[in-house]
């Protein structure tokens, strides 16, 4: 079956969601709950790359249809850790106090993960030749 428009719409706006989720989640890193640093971001990382891309390939089961949306998570995340201001600022930190540098490590790597293991999920089975068997 060929994809429509409106699935294609879809892509793109899970693909949105997705880079809304990525600064969400990054402005989430130092969040403490009663001087303790919360990693909740971490989650919201791990269920965000695997919920998006499985939407995304349910509406266009295609490689390129469930990238996107971790794709553009991706870059999101990677464009924050590696953007300093002027001034010294940075989104991610990579120090701090109370362990916030663990909580960066955790939602870029966690997250990262978690969504390669998710496109391999989705991926579906090689095909085989008739008459062969696949090892």
């Amino acid at each position: 079956m060929k994809p429509t428009a409106a699935d294609w719409l879809g892509v793109a706006l899970l693909t949105a969601s997705a880079l809304l989720a990525a600064l969400i989640e990054a402005l989430l890193v130092p969040y403490y709950i009663d001087g303790v640093i919360a990693p909740l971001t971490i989650a919201l990382a791990a269920a965000t790359n695997v919920a998006l891309p499985w939407l995304a390939n349910g509406l266009i089961p295609r490689a390129t249809a469930r990238l996107a949306p971790f794709l553009a998570w991706l870059v999101v995340m990677i464009g924050f850790g590696v953007y300093t201001r002027p001034e010294g600022d940075v989104i991610l930190p990579g120090g701090g106090p109370g362990g916030v540098q663990y909580v960066t490590y955790g939602v870029l790597l966690g997250g990262a993960l978690v969504g390669t293991v998710a496109q391999v999920w989705l991926s579906p089975p090689p095909q085989t030749r008739a008459g062969r068997v696949s090892r």
